[in-house]
């Protein structure tokens, strides 16, 4: 990873950070000491709702940045990741305002949350295979991956077609693209989970008739946790897949078996673009319709 492509990580996720988490600050002190209790489920809403939608805005400036920044389509290749990570930022801030409620006389039920019960199911399942065929992928790219002709390693793919002659395509992603992506993705895992684990384990508000209202906001905010992963997986693995088909279908002394791979990468890359528009749908979108709870034994 270049002193270039660790910059525009370091302005992408600093950026995120400061200013989602200064929203935060912001907004955590703006509330009103004295709130009603039964105003407090619709002041959770609205706090978290608005520190999601920052998180997202900020997002897309930061992607916008990074797109232009970098060398060789390095910042558009982040740009995607980026905007995953910034809005699982805002979501983790969202959920980490929330403060169990104050007030002589509280009640506590026994009951035991776990993030599978949150979950979209569908799309978590979608987006965790995805992630998992990115993960092949980019391990199979970066290992085939060979110099250009600056020595810049991992951007060309190389076929030796005959003892005198070798072919070379690029650009090809790897590891000179690969190492920063993956990084980030990394880190978007990370804080995934994070968001995840704080949205089922924060106190709950009100009493028992406003579970279900708690509950749904829960699994709001792990909707949109979920497609913020979708959308940092999905767009990189379509990226990877394109190139590496051009590289694949490119080299005119290429064995049948590339040809092949090249055009199941391509199949593979409209599968994924497809479920960008359902990460971005749960992002944009995430509406009551989310999958209701039901709890397993």
């Amino acid at each position: 990873m270049g002193a270039v492509t660790g910059l525009v990580l370091l302005f992408g996720l600093v950026a995120c950070a400061l200013a989602v988490v200064a929203a935060a600050l912001v907004m955590g002190r703006a509330r009103r000491p004295a709130e009603a209790v039964a105003e407090i489920p619709r002041a959770v809403a609205r706090r978290t709702a608005m520190l999601r939608w920052i998180g997202v805005t900020i997002g897309v400036l930061v992607g916008i940045i990074a797109a232009g920044s970098g060398d060789l389509g390095v910042g558009l290749l982040l740009a995607a990741p980026l905007f995953g990570l910034c809005a699982l930022i805002g979501v983790l801030a969202g959920e980490l305002t929330v403060r169990p409620p104050h007030g002589p006389t509280r009640t506590a039920a026994l009951e035991v949350r776990r993030i599978r019960d949150y979950l979209p199911r569908h799309l978590s399942r979608v987006v965790a295979v995805a992630g998992s065929v990115l993960l092949i992928l980019v391990a199979g790219t970066t290992a085939a991956g060979g110099p250009d002709d600056m020595g810049r390693s991992g951007r060309w793919l190389t076929r030796q077609c005959t003892l005198e002659m070798s072919e070379s395509r690029g650009p090809w992603p790897g590891s000179y693209y690969t190492g920063g992506l993956m990084l980030v993705v990394l880190i978007g895992l990370l804080m995934a989970y994070l968001a995840v684990r704080t949205i089922v384990r924060r106190p709950r508000y009100g009493g028992a008739d406003e579970v279900a209202v708690d509950d749904a906001q829960r699994r709001r905010a792990a909707y949109v946790v979920t497609g913020a992963v979708g959308v940092l997986v999905a767009i990189p693995l379509a990226g990877v897949s394109l190139t590496a088909a051009n590289g694949l279908l490119g080299i005119s002394c290429a064995p049948m078996w590339w040809t092949i791979t090249g055009w199941f990468l391509l199949a593979l890359a409209s599968t994924a673009l497809a479920m960008v528009g359902w990460s971005a749908a749960a992002i944009f979108l995430p509406t009551d319709r989310a999958e209701p709870l039901v709890r397993t034994r």
